[in-house]
């Protein structure tokens, strides 16, 4: 009787391993680990060819020097257009910057705030100036971040329309505490879309993490 009730349970959690292993799962989990950056997207997020984005960010920016980057798509056929434009579709783009001496001396909480667009008012400013089209701005949420690495930085909510339909962004830039590095997260996609898709936007946003360090 009890050989009988042991085999019982042994078929019961062999089929549920086995139904278990049918799931899909629930994230997919994106993570650099030589610079200690992580978060998690839904499957459905598919990533963006990898050689398209570097070869669309090129190896440096003003910001600092591209150490890693990822991109991923919610849509059928994962665009790097969709990256740098607005998309009807959310879009997770995240990467990790390198700074140099000088580069370390203007970082400050504004500078992450027009780290990928021009956030704050005198950054606009300096883009109207220059003949950028860029319209409808509206900050929609401002916060400061920390952590318990000392790491700090900002997340930034915004509007912008880009020329085709008024798209929304959420951004989060963080440094290390002896300021060598930035990361960032950005996610984005149209007004209507980050509305009705905000439940799992934030879940997005909320899993990125940076571990501290060098």
């Amino acid at each position: 009787m009890g050989l009988r009730h042991l085999l019982s349970v042994a078929a019961l959690i062999i089929v549920g391993l086995l139904v278990a292993g049918c799931v899909a799962p629930q994230y997919t989990y994106v993570t650099d680990s030589a610079d200690s950056a992580y978060f998690k997207v839904p499957p459905s997020w598919r990533q963006v060819n990898q050689s398209s984005l570097q070869a669309t960010e090129g190896s440096s920016s003003q910001n600092g020097t591209y150490l890693w980057s990822r991109a991923y798509d919610d849509s059928a056929k994962p665009s790097v257009g969709n990256v740098f434009s607005a998309s009807a579709n959310p879009i997770a783009y995240s990467g990790v910057l390198g700074l140099s001496a000088s580069q370390r001396n203007d970082v400050s909480f504004n500078s992450m705030r027009d780290l990928l667009l021009p956030v704050t008012a005198s950054a606009r400013q300096a883009a109207s100036a220059a003949h950028e089209q860029l319209s409808g701005f509206a900050s929609l949420a401002d916060q400061v971040v920390t952590d318990n690495h000392n790491d700090r930085g900002i997340r930034e909510i915004f509007d912008y329309d880009l020329g085709a339909t008024l798209e929304t962004f959420d951004l989060t830039v963080m440094t290390n505490s002896v300021t060598t590095k930035l990361y960032f997260l950005l996610v984005h996609c149209t007004a209507s879309c980050f509305a009705n898709d905000y439940n799992q936007i934030a879940a997005v946003v909320g899993s990125f993490t940076v571990g501290g360090g060098s």
